[in-house]
């Protein structure tokens, strides 16, 4: 055999161990990752609605950050036209709150007969859309966080809806 070919054949092989090494070891699989992944946040869903109840668009952006997952909320520079919904296109937005939710773990469930890791629903019949982002603690018991704009502090707050609703 060609040792040019067996040096290729041998480093290919010592190559192969290294990368099975890292895949199944797990400290060394998370130094790699931790070397390859970009720092910063991974988003997990999105949604759009009149979530100020001004007849403004906003974005929500569920994502998980370092510290945890956060639920974003964006005001869209579109207004949403009479009876129907606005495309957001690509405008500006303003911040209008960021909210660290209480639980490590993203969650998942059926709305409206979709599976969904974040909606926006009237669910006390109010008048008023609230945001539902579910979680799991590190139990993984499930959690549904529903969150409500409280137009006097500006800010998205905790909200438990009343019984029998």
């Amino acid at each position: 055999m060609n040792w040019k070919l067996a040096i290729i054949l041998t480093a290919s092989g010592i190559l192969a161990a290294l990368l099975a090494a890292a895949v199944l070891v797990p400290s060394w699989r998370e130094a790699v990752q931790s070397y390859v992944q970009q720092p910063g946040f991974e988003v997990l869903a999105t949604a759009e609605g009149d979530l100020l109840n001004d007849g403004s668009l906003c974005k929500v952006i569920k994502y998980k950050g370092s510290e945890g997952i956060y639920v974003e909320v964006r005001k869209l520079h579109t207004e949403i036209p009479e009876g129907e919904r606005a495309s957001t296109g690509e405008g500006d937005s303003t911040l209008v709150d960021r909210v660290l939710l209480p639980d490590k773990f993203d969650g998942q469930f059926n709305f409206q007969g979709h599976v969904t890791r974040l909606a926006i629903a009237d669910i006390d019949d109010d008048g008023s859309l609230e945001l539902l982002a579910p979680t799991f603690d590190r139990d993984l018991v499930p959690h549904l966080n529903v969150l409500r704009y409280n137009a006097t502090s500006g800010r998205f707050e905790f909200f438990t809806p009343p019984k029998g609703k």
